[in-house]
């Protein structure tokens, strides 16, 4: 069935309200065939599906980790679904919702770049604002073909704010402090560094330290060296910079291989917007907040609870 039947279809059913049975009387064909014709018209695009929900956050948890960390906001959202990723999406809309109201014309928004962030980009709406600058945080190419998101996440938020874009195209992790310094002084990529310093919100993921991380998967260690970094006491990352339970960064050699935003830096943002997903990253986010890597916290409720598990636990902060 070719395009314009299939919108056809798509209109009486979900606009003018007639059931698929009506339809297939109306165009003297099976009701199968009016089936299989909405179904083609949702992979083909022409009709798009979105489930609208209020979503209240938990609020007790909200305020448990705001008293506990002195954090500017903590927004934790309900898991109706208990599906990775419905989670990333529901969070990536909270903090839409939140950009909303912060974001003011001629901002500069430091964005990273990861799982998380994708989900955050596909929530992203269109929002009246004017001299937007959007910058990437840290280098977004890896060395394997494995997908880093870097560009694609970049442009959701360009487009989403009429923003102007500032890429930084190159390797997140090099071999030496030396390389850093050389390609640091290329005038393009340091005007970018130098923008994404300047930034006043700053929006990136808490990475786990794990063999399942999209830095290990992009080929920037080998399985000896990653485990080399988790013997260091490696809970997390955030753009690309390790750092143990205590938040200290754990491998300063590695550390000052890395291209892109300090952490300390990350400390002078007025929002340092931190989002993470799953229980399994609980000892990688209260890393982050021990360090005062953040001020802004987006996660879910069964997140929330492990944080709260282990720190209400008494978490040895020695252990990795």
């Amino acid at each position: 069935m070719d395009s314009k039947n299939l919108l056809k279809i798509a209109r009486l059913y979900y606009e003018v309200g007639l059931t698929q049975e009506q339809i297939a009387q109306q165009e003297k064909v099976s009701r199968a065939t009016i089936s299989r014709a909405l179904d083609a018209a949702v992979k083909q695009g022409i009709v798009e599906i979105k489930i609208r929900y209020p979503l209240n956050s938990v609020e007790y948890l909200e305020e448990k980790i705001t008293k506990k960390y002195g954090l500017k906001k903590v927004f934790v959202v309900p898991v109706i679904v208990p599906y990775p990723e419905i989670i990333k999406k529901d969070v990536g809309g909270a903090l839409f919702r939140f950009l909303v109201q912060i974001v003011r014309d001629n901002d500069v928004i430091g964005i990273s770049w990861g799982m998380t962030m994708a989900a955050v980009a596909e929530q992203l709406e269109k929002v009246e604002r004017t001299g937007i600058k959007v910058v990437q945080l840290n280098g977004g190419i890896g060395k394997s073909c494995f997908a880093t998101n870097a560009s694609s996440i970049l442009e959701a938020f360009t487009n989403a704010f009429s923003a102007v874009p500032y890429s930084l195209p190159v390797p997140t992790i090099v071999d030496s402090p030396e390389i850093v310094k050389v390609i640091s002084g290329d005038s393009r990529i340091r005007d970018t560094l130098e923008l994404a310093k300047n930034s006043r919100i700053a929006i990136y993921g808490i990475g786990k330290a794990s063999t399942n991380s999209i830095l290990f998967k992009s080929g920037y260690f080998t399985p000896d060296e990653y485990e080399e970094l988790l013997n260091k006491g490696a809970v997390g990352d955030i753009c690309s910079r390790y750092f143990n339970i205590r938040g200290e960064i754990c491998d300063n050699y590695l550390d000052s291989r890395t291209i892109g935003i300090s952490l300390d830096l990350l400390k002078e943002k007025e929002y340092a917007i931190a989002l993470a997903v799953g229980e399994d990253k609980a000892k990688s986010i209260i890393g982050a907040l021990q360090g005062g890597y953040l001020n802004c916290l987006f996660t879910d409720e069964i997140t929330a609870n492990a944080i709260l598990h282990y720190q209400e636990g008494g978490l040895n902060y020695e252990s990795s």
